[in-house]
């Protein structure tokens, strides 16, 4: 099963650099603004090292990729970062507001690294589909680097609170270190050394799988990282290597914190004339397949909450916005990809992408990338139809975190950018190193 071990992290030091002015999101949902708001932050902030900027001039040896590694290796001889003496793991708890109903809510992770494995072992498991693009952006960064700079969100199953029961008396202490981020966010570290714990918890989870929440780009740019690596250098597969491990978070499918958000999707329709020429027409072909109700729009989003088994879709399109409410998802399925297990046909997600945009609007899968924006923010997405008169835009609700778990027993994957986990989890808490151990040059000098 999982193989998620204690590791000696690369982490700042506190004296140079204060947590509070160097943590930052992950890279993919940092905006141009918010990266110029990191950079100005602090000179020693992350941002440098997971998103750093392109510059005038920049070329094939020089780029914001070598820039990365050269700050990741600056901070190290200055002291910056150093690297613990002893492998642990690292206790991790985001103190928040929802978004949505304004509770105050505690999520409680641990930071590790996981043994990377192929999908078709079945030991992690993945729940969403990639894109080429970040994939390929994460790769250049990775092997710049030689480390992993932002944790990859894993869940696992512990119904019993065999595990989180652990955590208990550290999360009573004060933390090694803590820090609030621009949203309100508390983000709050603990160390955890004991030889005898560590141990007791690699076997614990030793025994579950591994669901990936968030951070499949990174997960598989790892992987294909480390097969590459094994190959060029003529690996054993008998001989393990540093850079068959991740740096993973791991949390309870069970915890009380987890919070989903939706992902609204906002379609261009430039390149389809027809569909905004005449909107009742590119509504009258969805007739047979919805119940379409006449909604306004800032009904939405209660409405789409309180819809407990059914599967509906929000629809602005040409200044007017209605409700869709799916038929039967058997008389869908039958214009949707075959062979997927009866879940998959059931998912909000896959009836818009496959039988909306790609069967009666007649959108190919090839074009989606280029065609689609995604936001969170049910406002930005309010906005967006008002703004954009040829695009379509399709409010989702949030979905169930156990789907993730059905998807994975099920061996099927959902659409892109299915899911969106509140909060993130930030970047510069630790730092995972693939290929040395850094010198502790701090506490060298100090």
């Amino acid at each position: 099963m999982a193989d998620f071990r204690p590791f000696k992290a690369l982490r700042y030091y506190p004296s140079k650099a204060p947590l509070q002015e160097v943590i930052a999101p992950p890279y993919d949902v940092i905006s141009p603004a918010g990266q110029d708001r990191l950079y100005e932050k602090s000179t020693l902030n992350c941002i440098r090292l997971i998103l750093n900027r392109d510059e005038q001039g920049d070329t094939e040896e020089r780029n914001r990729y070598s820039r990365a590694r050269d700050f990741l290796h600056d901070w190290v001889q200055q002291g910056v970062l150093t690297q613990e003496d002893v492998p642990a793991f690292y206790l991790y708890r985001q103190t928040f507001s929802d978004l949505r109903d304004g509770q105050t809510k505690v999520r409680t992770a641990v930071f590790g690294r996981l043994k990377l494995e192929p999908f078709e072992k079945g030991i992690v498991i993945p729940h969403e589909k990639t894109l080429s693009k970040p994939k390929q952006d994460r790769l250049k960064l990775l092997q710049a680097t030689e480390t992993n700079l932002s944790a990859v969100f894993g869940l696992y199953e512990d119904p019993d609170h065999k595990i989180r029961a652990k955590f208990a008396a550290f999360l009573a202490q004060a933390p090694d270190c803590q820090a609030v981020d621009e949203e309100k966010v508390r983000h709050e570290l603990w160390v955890l050394r004991d030889a005898a714990l560590l141990e007791g918890l690699k076997s614990q989870w030793a025994q579950k799988n591994v669901y990936i929440a968030d951070g499949h780009h990174r997960y598989q740019t790892a992987l294909d990282y480390s097969l590459a690596r094994r190959a060029k250098e003529n690996v054993p597969a008998a001989k393990e290597m540093p850079y068959d491990f991740i740096l993973m978070a791991m949390v309870a499918f069970e915890d009380a914190g987890i919070v989903l958000y939706p992902t609204h999707r906002m379609v261009s329709l430039e390149a389809y004339p027809a569909l905004t020429r005449d909107p009742q027409a590119a509504l009258a072909k969805l007739e047979h397949y919805f119940e379409i109700k006449p909604l306004a729009s800032g009904e939405f989003v209660k409405t789409l909450e309180s819809s407990a088994g059914k599967i509906q879709l929000g629809l602005l399109l040409g200044g007017k916005s209605w409700l869709l409410t799916l038929k039967d998802w058997r008389q869908a399925k039958q214009h949707m990809p075959a062979g997927k297990p009866d879940v998959w046909y059931q998912l909000d997600v896959a009836v818009l992408s496959h039988l909306v945009l790609g069967h009666l609007w007649g959108i190919p899968d090839s074009e989606w990338e280029a065609v689609i924006r995604y936001t969170h923010s049910d406002s930005e997405a309010l906005e967006h139809a008002r703004a954009h008169p040829a695009a379509a835009v399709f409010l989702l609700k949030a979905p169930r975190v156990q789907i993730l778990s059905e998807m994975g027993r099920a061996g099927e994957l959902m659409p892109q950018k299915s899911t969106y986990f509140y909060p993130k989890l930030a970047s510069g808490l630790v730092f995972h190193p693939l290929t040395m151990e850094y010198k502790l040059a701090a506490r060298q000098s100090s």
